[in-house]
């Protein structure tokens, strides 16, 4: 029964987590989708929103256990705490969208200078740059939520935007 209930545990904190972050990318990648369509591009949406969606949200919820990821929770405003995160897991993800080019690149070319000028001169920076931006709005808003959510008490913020105002004021919330 133990590993039951930490099965449990598990998808409760990394499902929720995953579906926010699968519904994100799902937008973003429907988005890339519909404008590539234009161009006569298939592109497979699903498959890359829920493998990202898995992966992000692992890291989430692992880096939130450690020191790195609450030290700011106690002492700063919720705004600061936020923008902190957000542009922390912004930049690695940055660094993890970059290696991924340089990878393609250097298997290319054969040299890490060569791919490093291939990756900066053309569009695939643009494309890094505004991969990054969408993730990182996806990131804010989950921080966001999640940082109201534990002021106000776990689940307060949850019951208040998923009940009608009749049915809230009735739980004495």
């Amino acid at each position: 029964m133990e590993i039951f209930s930490t099965v449990k545990h598990e998808l409760k904190e990394v499902g929720l987590v995953t579906l926010y972050f699968f519904v994100c990318f799902g937008i973003i990648l429907t988005l890339t989708k519909l404008m590539l369509e234009g161009y006569n591009i298939e592109f497979n949406a699903f498959s890359k929103a829920l493998i990202s969606a898995l992966i992000v949200a692992k890291v989430v919820v692992l880096l939130g256990k450690t020191r790195a990821g609450t030290r700011l929770d106690a002492h700063h405003s919720l705004g600061a705490t936020v923008l902190y995160r957000t542009m922390v897991y912004s930049g690695c993800t940055f660094l993890v969208l970059f290696a991924e080019k340089m990878f393609h690149a250097f298997r290319e070319s054969g040299r890490l200078g060569a791919a490093v000028m291939l990756v900066w001169e053309h569009k695939d920076l643009s494309l890094i740059f505004a991969k990054v931006l969408c993730i990182g709005l996806a990131f804010m808003g989950f921080f966001l939520y999640r940082g109201l959510d534990r002021r106000l008490g776990e689940g307060t913020l949850r019951r208040i935007i998923f009940s009608s105002p009749g049915e809230f004021s009735k739980r004495g919330c």
